[in-house]
């Protein structure tokens, strides 16, 4: 009996070793178009937006006073979180093969991309990058929240990829 505990002991284990020495690889379709992603900036506002900074700005506008102070400590907040995102989206293998187009460049984007971050610079409190990816007629494809730029960039990568698979998919059948 204690000699087929320790079979079965030992074929667990082998197999479990077998699983972690061979991770699964994602297997990307080959696509005819190499997808592109731009970062939107809005009317007013960078790229990605600090929605702390963004609303004490508009608080101070709103209430008469000067709001210059705010409007720096924002935008030096929305590069640094600029910075961030893109540090993630270089270092995220997801990422290994999107095109990041700026917004005067001859390449069209197929793909735009808002990105807005609270609570990053709160006491006790979780950041939320919120992500919202559209097609290049800004149609909605989807969104996400995650608590890191890396974790965003990464999340924004599968699902450029998932969708531009999908769209070549649907190009390809009758």
């Amino acid at each position: 009996m204690r000699l087929l505990i320790a079979l079965g002991l030992l074929t667990l284990a082998s197999c479990a070793q077998n699983s972690a020495e061979a991770p699964q690889k994602l297997v990307r379709q080959k696509l005819e178009r190499t997808p592109s992603l731009q970062l939107v900036k809005t009317a007013d506002s960078t790229a990605i937006i600090d929605t702390d900074m963004f609303d004490a700005q508009k608080y101070v506008e709103q209430t008469g006073g000067d709001s210059s102070s705010e409007k720096t400590k924002r935008s030096s907040h929305e590069v640094a979180l600029t910075k961030d995102f893109l540090a993630g989206f270089n270092a995220t293998k997801d990422c290994d093969g999107i095109l990041l187009v700026s917004k005067n460049g001859d390449e069209k984007p197929q793909f735009n991309l808002q990105v807005m971050v609270d609570s990053h610079d709160t006491p006790a409190q979780k950041p939320v990058w919120i992500w919202i990816l559209g097609d290049a007629q800004s149609k909605f494809i989807t969104k996400g929240e995650e608590d890191s730029s890396a974790l965003t960039a990464k999340n924004v990568c599968l699902a450029v990829w998932k969708t531009a698979e999908e769209a070549q998919l649907r190009a390809s059948q009758p």
